[in-house]
C-alpha cells in the first residue's frame, strides 16, 4: 500500500503535483537513508571478512611462535645449552630451568644467585669466575670463558660460558645475558686427542733421534774413514765437532749474530763440521800422504778438496732442499781455508763474505792440526798453537772470533786434552 506524496526508491518523484516542500524533503530523507544503510552494512561486512581474516593469521602466528618456543627449549636441552640474565641494577641474577639443570641444582632451590653458582665452580677456576663478576658490574665482558665445575662425588664437569651485553637508551650498561653449555663431553675428547698427539709426537721425535743418530753414525764412518788417511790420531772430527759447538755457544752468549746464530745453527754445525775434509777422498794419496812440503802444482791439487767436498754435499742437497745441516756442511766444505784478508782459497773470499760458520771452522781446524801430529810436522804445545791463532788475528782469522779464543783458550785445551785420554 503506497502512501500519498511518497514514490518508490529509484523512481523519479512527479515534482508536477501539487506538493509541499515539506513532502519533497521527506521523499529525499529517505531516499538519502536507504543508501547510507546500504553503504554502512557493506562496510560492516567488509569489515567482519578482514577481521575474520586477522584474527586467523594472528592465531597461526601464534601456534607457530608457541611451536618454536617448544623448538627452542627442547633444543636447549638436547644442546645441553641454558641461558641467563644479570641486571646490573639489581644484580638479580636468573637462570633458565636447563641451566638449573646443567648445575645439577634441586629442584625445589628455586632461588637463582650468583653465590649458588660459585658454589659449584671448580677451586683452581674460582678466582678467575670472582674477577669475571666484578667486572660484569662494571660493564667489561668477556667474549666467552670455559671452566670447570664440581658436580657430586668430585665428578668434573665443563662448561663453556658466553656473554652479551645490553644497555639503555642513555647508553649505560643495563644487563649482561649469556648462555651456558655443558661441553664435558667434547672436552674429554679433545683432551683424549691432545694426549693421543703427544704421544705421537713422542714417537716421531723418538724416531727422528734414531734416524738422525744412524745418519750421522754413517756420516762419521766415511769421515773417519777419509781421515785416517792423514790424521795420525783419529780424533780430529771429534775435537773439531766441540771446539765449534763451543765457540758458536759462545757467540750466541753475547748476542753476536742474532741473524745467524741460535739453538739451531749451534746444532749444526757441531755436527756438519765433520764434513769439512770429506772432499780429501779426492785427492791421490800421493799428494795427501806427502812427508814434505807440497809442489805448487800438487797444492793446487789438494785445493781441489773443497769443491770435491762442496760438490758432493750439493749432490745431497738437491735431494733435501732447505736443509740445514747440510746448507752448514756445505758452506764449511767450501769455505774453510778462506781467510779474513782475502788471501785464502778457493775463491778469495774476504771478511764477512766468508759464511760464518766456516770462519768458526777455520779457527777450529787450524788449532787442532797444530796440537796434532801429522806426516809432515810434529805435534805443538797449547801455547804456541795459541799464539800463531793470535798471531793470525785479522789476516787468517776473524778477529773477534780470535777474542773468544782467547778468551776460552783453557776450554779448548781441555778438549783436546780429553780426547788424547779416551
Amino acid at each position: 500500500m503506497k502512501q500519498r506524496g511518497v514514490t518508490a526508491l529509484g523512481r523519479e518523484p512527479d515534482l508536477s503535483a501539487a506538493w509541499t516542500d515539506e513532502h519533497i524533503k521527506t521523499v529525499f530523507d529517505h531516499f538519502a537513508n536507504q543508501i547510507d544503510n546500504q553503504i554502512q552494512n557493506q562496510l560492516v561486512s567488509e569489515l567482519m571478512v578482514r577481521y575474520a581474516a586477522v584474527s586467523k593469521q594472528l592465531e597461526i602466528k601464534n601456534r607457530q611462535l608457541a611451536r618454536s618456543d617448544a623448538s627452542r627449549r627442547e633444543a636447549q636441552v638436547i644442546a645441553l645449552l641454558g641461558n641467563w640474565e644479570l641486571d646490573l641494577q639489581t644484580k638479580k641474577f636468573w637462570w633458565s630451568d636447563t641451566m638449573q639443570e646443567i648445575l645439577e641444582i634441586e629442584e625445589n632451590h628455586k632461588e637463582s644467585d650468583l653465590q649458588a653458582y660459585f658454589r659449584k665452580v671448580h677451586p683452581d677456576d674460582l678466582a678467575a669466575n670472582i674477577r669475571i663478576a666484578e667486572d660484569l658490574f662494571k660493564g667489561v665482558v668477556p667474549a666467552e670463558f670455559r671452566h670447570r665445575l664440581i658436580m657430586a662425588g668430585g665428578r668434573i664437569k665443563w662448561v663453556h660460558i658466553r656473554y652479551v651485553l645490553s644497555y639503555d637508551a642513555q647508553g649505560n650498561p643495563l644487563a649482561v645475558r649469556g648462555t651456558i653449555q655443558d661441553i664435558t663431553g667434547p672436552k674429554e675428547t679433545e683432551e683424549k686427542l691432545r694426549k693421543y698427539n703427544d704421544h705421537l709426537e713422542e714417537l716421531v721425535r723418538e724416531k727422528v733421534v734414531e734416524i738422525s743418530a744412524s745418519q750421522m753414525a754413517t756420516i762419521y764412518a766415511l769421515v773417519k774413514l777419509a781421515e785416517s788417511r792423514d790424521d795420525d790420531t783419529g780424533e780430529h772430527i771429534g775435537r773439531t765437532s766441540e771446539y765449534c759447538r763451543l765457540v758458536a755457544s759462545k757467540l750466541w752468549q753475547q748476542e753476536m749474530y742474532p741473524d745467524k746464530i741460535n739453538a739451531s745453527f749451534i746444532e749444526n754445525i757441531a755436527k756438519a763440521s765433520p764434513l769439512h775434509d770429506i772432499g780429501k777422498v779426492g785427492i791421490p794419496d800421493s799428494i795427501l800422504l806427502k812427508p814434505g812440503r807440497l809442489m805448487p802444482e800438487e797444492f793446487e791439487i789438494m785445493k781441489n778438496h773443497t769443491l770435491i767436498g762442496y760438490e758432493t754435499l750439493a749432490g745431497v742437497e738437491k735431494e733435501y732442499k732447505m736443509n740445514a745441516f747440510i746448507k752448514t756442511g756445505m758452506d764449511i766444505a767450501l769455505c774453510h781455508h778462506e781467510k779474513w784478508d782475502g788471501s785464502g782459497y778457493p775463491n778469495s773470499l774476504k771478511g764477512e763474505e766468508i759464511p760464518i760458520a766456516a770462519r768458526i771452522m777455520a779457527l777450529a781446524d787450524v788449532y787442532d792440526a797444530l796440537r796434532s801430529k801429522r806426516v809432515y810436522k810434529e805435534s805443538y804445545s797449547h801455547e804456541k798453537s795459541v799464539g800463531i791463532v793470535k798471531q793470525g788475528r785479522g789476516s787468517h782469522f776473524d778477529p773477534f772470533l780470535v777474542d773468544v779464543f782467547l778468551e776460552n783458550e783453557q776450554a779448548f785445551r781441555r778438549i783436546f786434552d780429553n780426547s788424547l785420554k779416551q
